[in-house]
């Protein structure tokens, strides 16, 4: 088995063993990865998934001298059939069969040659989501036939800047409004603790109408504990600036507003505040109640 990949099994499931890195010395660092790469994994413990990119603990495991961490095989991986998430982001493989028998296999992001043959992604039945980083020459027949399947594939999600809105996450505020009448996607994330890009977009495509825009009244974003929010950042709480209202242009297709409440207001350009506020719209902080 390729040894990223050894450690990045190691690293979604035993996740204390980086810890066992803390303190060392290099030579001792080198000592106990060669000891790691060489120990049977436990057999009575499941392996769900595997992680290897800019997060994994264990990068500090490789010794000094190793220019190239990707992972370039993945051969062996068969071994655990239980594998639902293959997140690898530091890889470059090129040869995709073993995919083909992992049958709980649900998302995969991978790296490889633009000419890299996909159909072994054919094979898994479960498939949720998709994630190539290299742009696909070879295989987008395959990628559009996975997506008919109803499977989320990233390299087919069209950018979006949350337009006709200035912001995007202005888009995602009106969006989280209208939920009731708007099908939300489901959404796949592969790190709950990243801003997914890829589901943002997937989010934002989402189409609205002007009748839809015309029943909101009151629009209230605070970012954290919104539907659309954790669509794209599934464990968000308003810990960061992500999710802030930075502009409101566009927010005059909502015809019937009466009331804006969002948190920090100060994101937000003070002539456009003043702008709406002249409309006869109340403009607040989130959390300040609507009269009327």
């Amino acid at each position: 088995m390729d040894p990223f990949l050894r450690l990045a099994v190691v690293e979604a499931n035993w996740p204390e063993r980086a810890e066992d890195f803390v303190g060392l010395t290099l030579a001792e660092q080198a000592a106990l990865f060669a000891e790691l790469l060489d120990s049977d994994l436990p057999e009575d413990e499941p392996v769900w998934e595997a992680y290897w990119g800019i997060r994994s603990n264990l990068k500090d495991a490789v010794p000094e001298g190793v220019a190239d961490d990707r992972i370039r095989s993945l051969a062996g991986v068969e071994a655990f059939p239980e594998l639902s998430t293959l997140y690898l982001e530091d890889s470059y493989v090129a040869d995709l069969r073993p995919l083909s028998e992992l049958p709980l296999l649900t998302k995969v992001y991978l790296d490889g040659p633009p000419d890299v043959d996909l159909t072994p992604l054919l094979g898994c039945p479960n498939l949720k989501r998709v994630h190539f980083e290299q742009s696909v020459t070879a295989g987008a027949e395959i990628l559009r036939t996975l997506a008919g399947r109803g499977v989320q594939v990233d390299d087919l999600v069209p950018y979006s800047d949350g337009k006709p809105f200035g912001c995007a996450n202005l888009r995602l505020a009106v969006l989280d409004t209208l939920q009731k009448v708007v099908k939300l996607p489901s959404t796949y994330p592969f790190d709950p603790y990243r801003y997914d890009r890829d589901n943002l977009y997937r989010v934002l495509a989402v189409e609205i109408t002007q009748e839809q825009l015309d029943t909101i009244e009151a629009l209230h974003w605070l970012g954290g504990g919104h539907t659309t929010a954790h669509l794209v950042w599934e464990q968000w709480d308003g810990e960061s600036d992500e999710f802030h209202i930075t502009s409101l242009a566009g927010i005059e297709l909502l015809r019937n507003l009466r009331a804006l409440r969002v948190s920090p207001l100060s994101a937000i350009p003070a002539e456009q505040v003043a702008a709406l506020r002249a409309r006869g719209v109340s403009v607040a902080e989130w959390g300040v109640p609507v009269v009327g």
